[in-house]
């Protein structure tokens, strides 16, 4: 399991560098497709979240601090399950009255689990494989990891999108085009990257967006049905820095015409995934 995670790490590499390529707010021109541009967000350290579930009491008890303020690592292979909830809501509106407006409403929801399992005490980062850091950044290596592995990562994403556009060449109202359905993703062995920084107390996740086939494009006037691909938000990763060992965490991310809503929920022990 943890070598295919290893090897799989070239992926996120890949899609990290494709999301530091692009502007950080940008949505696809084919909003009806639903496909999203990639972009990293990364958020600053904030207050953590306490596990949920019945793992609460061990969560807290589990990774101690040292003296030096630092946290002490957990022993290897300890069994743990990461719940995720994506929500993407925004509006896009372009164009100009002279030629045409168009509306893109995006409202998806993504649900996802990933088992886990904790590695051992490591004194490299996988960040720093990501980051290409040098001894200034705020995330250079500090040389005590624990990194956390999952197996898989499976789910569901629900859209309820519509794209309007208003045509002042022509008389009348134009449809709105609708693109709806709940459709199920596995991500196998892509491994999702949560690594606790020992020495600093803190914990970095990176989440690759999931994208599922099979979404139903309504038929309309002039736009005819069919089936589209669509992702959970519009940047390719998710990028998250919090106080404190491995646990549940809320971000709320600005995007282009609204907000991306993040929230997971981290417990012990394997659940029915």
């Amino acid at each position: 399991m943890r070598a295919k995670s290893a090897i799989g790490l070239a992926l996120i590499f890949a899609l990290t560098a494709c999301s530091k390529a692009k502007d950080a707010d940008g949505v696809s021109g084919d909003a009806v497709s639903g496909s999203a541009t990639s972009a990293q967000v990364l958020m600053q350290p904030s207050s953590q979240s306490s596990d949920a579930g019945p793992g609460n009491a061990t969560a807290a008890a589990s990774t101690s601090k040292t003296n030096g303020g630092g946290l002490v690592a957990e022993p290897s292979d300890v069994e743990g399950f990461l719940s995720i909830t994506i929500k993407w809501i925004s509006e896009i509106v372009t164009g100009d009255p002279n030629s045409g407006i168009t509306t893109v409403g995006y409202n998806r929801a993504t649900e996802m689990e990933c088992p886990l399992t904790s590695n051992s005490e490591q004194s490299f980062s996988y960040f720093t494989l990501l980051d290409g850091l040098n001894d200034d950044d705020p995330f250079a290596p500090t040389g005590s990891y624990q990194q956390w592995l999952n197996e898989r990562c499976a789910g569901t994403i629900t859209l309820n999108d519509t794209y309007h556009f208003n045509d002042p060449t022509t008389a009348g109202e134009e449809p709105v085009v609708r693109t709806t359905g709940t459709r199920p993703f596995d991500l196998s062995d892509i491994p999702y990257t949560i690594e606790t920084d020992l020495i600093r107390a803190r914990t970095r996740y990176q989440f690759i967006s999931p994208s599922a086939e099979g979404f139903q494009r309504h038929a309309a006037e002039g736009y005819p049905a069919k089936l589209e691909t669509a992702s959970s938000a519009p940047m390719a990763t998710m990028d998250f820095t919090l106080e404190g060992p491995i646990g549940g965490g809320k971000e709320i991310v600005d995007v282009q015409g609204g907000k991306l809503y993040v929230d997971w929920t981290f417990t012990r022990g394997r659940s029915k995934i």
